[in-house]
């Protein structure tokens, strides 16, 4: 009778370590399953500039992430769920909390005068990475090494595809 109870204490506890685990892979996997806000279908104009910056998403959204990330690891979150969520997944993450709002001016107030590395100047025009973030400038000068005849497109203050000449 003793030899039926250990063997059966045996079971129980791999049946209660298995269902542990099998509790903290799915709580740890929903995160991947969270509703993100739709990516819009064309471009939005970025008021807060004294010429609106028009910001097309379709463009961004279907790079891969190693455009921008050629260093990342083989198995990185952002590629589990589809293009249209895979920026949000970092990039909008706010001391790791999902914002209210997506918009960059709700967190990176316009003031022309402000010209530091989280104001809303800064975070579209710094070419250098600051604190693991990624600013459009730091991208656009990346990819004109590979491809200078993009120079103008991509990184000009007039005439590109940010501040087209009007």
């Amino acid at each position: 009778m003793k030899a039926l109870t250990n063997g059966g204490g045996r079971s129980m506890k791999k049946l209660l370590t298995f269902g542990a685990g099998a509790l903290l892979v799915t709580a740890l996997a929903l995160p991947a399953f969270a509703e993100q806000p739709p990516v819009p279908d064309g471009p939005i104009k970025m008021e807060l500039t004294k010429k609106p910056v028009m910001f097309d998403h379709g463009i961004h959204t279907a790079q891969q992430c190693v455009t921008c990330h050629p260093t990342m690891p083989q198995h990185f979150p952002p590629l589990e769920v589809n293009a249209e969520q895979r920026c949000v997944v970092c990039h909008h993450l706010v001391d790791g909390e999902e914002p209210a709002s997506y918009l960059c001016s709700d967190c990176h107030a316009y003031d022309p005068k402000d010209k530091s590395s989280s104001s809303y100047f800064g975070i579209m025009h710094a070419r250098k990475v600051q604190d693991g973030t990624t600013t459009c400038l730091q991208c656009h000068y990346e990819v004109i090494k590979t491809r200078p005849e993009k120079k103008q497109e991509l990184t000009a203050c007039v005439g590109s595809a940010c501040h087209p000449k009007s």
